[in-house]
């Protein structure tokens, strides 16, 4: 079948109108396609989302490395399809139709049909680099309006901050007095940072989290507190183990890779260990973390788990949301990155998972329309809450 026939089959709306639910039987003859076809639903599904995204008008909207990889996959299995004939409309592959997709340029039309379907939302920008920095004689520094460079200077440390949203500490000229001195760094919600400690060690921060810290590392080991979550490239000295103290746990290393989930609102403390080991303490129990493991804490008790998925962990860090999760949970990372507060006007279904990945670097809507199209369930947005609705 030549891509003129399913440019036309695409024209007569059967698989939008599935995409958009905008035919009942359309989406029940999809869904009884997908129920015999398994294999092709996470495909399907990753286009839905990408039609939803586009459709918020963006005739010039990027496509994501997701629509690329889906591309790429499809382009390598495409030969492999055999043509559907399980309905009278439904007589052309997945493949070519996603490859008509991108080769007979259908976006515009996609996105001009897809505004009706999908009202547009009020926005809220996504989040950025902001914190603010207090040093140590209770200075409190906005690193959001600070020029770049040289931002202050203790003792003979020399505090920078960068243009790429980090701050660095250099010793060059460091006096003795700068023993004992501790910053700490502070994100508000829709905000992240990164800085690099006296040591080398490089910590990233998630939104509403802080971090307390020596600005110069003495003694046989090298303490921080977190609250909230951070990303730990520790630099290793052999003999000054680092630890981490974050919601009544210390966490000691001494040289890793490792994430720190400890946020007051969370029911549980979750360390998942990337690279080299370290070691979790409560009291007098202790529990080693191979690579690859996380740790769960509720109260004095700690689970290990070795089924982990280690890019849904540090999808923050590297810019995008991975979610595989209720609702609430996934509108609580919401609330921090964007800055809202959620109010919920019904119920949600807590066994009910939502999953998808996408850029942090997305307003707010974005997020929410695929949520929308996902799931029974619908938002309103008036100035910075998000309100859940049927």
């Amino acid at each position: 079948m030549g891509d003129q026939e399913n440019l036309q089959l695409i024209q007569q709306e059967s698989f939008l109108n599935y995409c958009f639910k905008r035919n009942d039987q359309d989406v029940k003859d999809w869904e009884e396609w997908l129920a015999q076809n398994p294999d092709r639903r996470q495909e399907v599904d990753q286009l839905r989302q990408m039609l939803l995204l586009m459709g918020d008008g963006s005739r010039t909207r990027t496509i994501s490395a997701d629509f690329a990889d889906l591309q790429n996959r499809i382009n390598h299995s495409a030969r492999g399809l055999k043509v559907i004939r399980s309905s009278a409309w439904l007589k052309w592959s997945i493949a070519a139709s996603i490859l008509v997709l991108f080769s007979v340029g259908i976006l515009f039309y996609i996105a001009q049909n897809a505004k009706t379907a999908n009202p547009k939302l009020a926005d809220v920008a996504p989040g950025g680099n902001k914190a603010t920095l207090i040093l140590a004689n209770g200075k409190k520094i906005d690193l959001s309006g600070a020029g770049n460079g040289a931002i202050a200077n203790e003792t003979g440390i020399k505090v920078i901050k960068t243009a790429e949203g980090k701050i660095i500490y250099d010793l060059s000229n460091t006096t003795a007095a700068a023993n004992g001195q501790y910053n700490t760094i502070e994100t508000p919600m829709g905000g992240q940072y990164q800085v690099n400690l006296a040591d080398g060690t490089k910590v990233w921060l998630n939104a509403a989290s802080s971090l307390r810290y020596p600005t110069h590392f003495s003694g046989n080991e090298r303490k921080v507190e977190l609250t909230g979550e951070g990303y730990f490239e520790v630099a290793h000295q052999k003999n000054m183990p680092f630890k981490v103290a974050s919601a009544g746990q210390t966490v000691e290393v001494l040289g890793t890779h490792f994430n720190i989930m400890a946020y007051h609102n969370e029911p549980v403390v979750k360390t998942t260990l990337l690279q080299g080991s370290v070691r979790i303490s409560i009291g007098k129990q202790h529990t080693l973390l191979k690579p690859g493991q996380q740790a769960a804490r509720i109260g004095s008790k700690i689970s290990v788990s070795d089924d982990v998925d280690m890019e849904d962990v540090v999808a923050w860090k590297n810019g995008y949301f991975k979610f595989n999760e209720s609702l609430e949970g996934i509108m609580t990372k919401i609330s921090r990155w964007y800055g809202v507060e959620v109010v919920y006007e019904t119920k949600t279904d807590p066994n009910l998972t939502y999953s998808g990945k996408i850029s942090r670097g997305r307003n707010i809507s974005a997020i929410l329309k695929i949520i929308e199209f996902n799931g029974d369930v619908h938002f309103r947005i008036d100035g910075h809450k998000v309100y859940v609705t049927k």
